[in-house]
């Protein structure tokens, strides 16, 4: 059946009028179908993001806070004591003057000479503290 003898069928079949009503009804059907994908979409992006932001600022704030760690104190007790007054100029220690500073204390002078770290023994290694 051609096109043209179809389009005569369904005039003759349902008149203009309800062929009319027909084709709005299936568009408007359609239109709302499309915004609602449209909102879906949108919704997942907009959750997909958050969860994005929220995982990026609980990594912020986890290495924050193990940064905060001096010897296993936290920084802001560690910082209530105040700072001795430093001259602009940095005195340069040799190892033995070093190590002559913790004189009741295990500690080693790990790695290359210049690219050395001063490791206390008697504290156990933490993750954070290994990097």
């Amino acid at each position: 059946m051609k096109r043209s003898d179809q389009d005569r069928l369904l005039r003759e079949l349902l008149g203009d009028d309800a062929l009319e009503r027909v084709r709005e009804a299936t568009l408007a059907q359609g239109v709302a179908t499309l915004r609602r994908r449209r909102r879906t979409r949108a919704l997942v992006a907009g959750a997909g993001a958050s969860l994005v932001l929220a995982l990026s600022l609980a990594v912020v704030i986890y290495r924050g806070r193990e940064r905060e760690r001096v010897d296993g104190e936290p920084l802001a007790h560690a910082r209530s004591h105040p700072l001795a007054q430093t001259s602009s100029s940095v005195k340069i220690l040799t190892d033995d003057q070093l190590l002559a500073l913790f004189p009741d204390r295990p500690v080693a002078l790990i790695g290359a000479p210049g690219d050395q770290r001063l490791v206390f023994l008697d504290r156990p290694v933490t993750e954070a503290a290994a990097r």
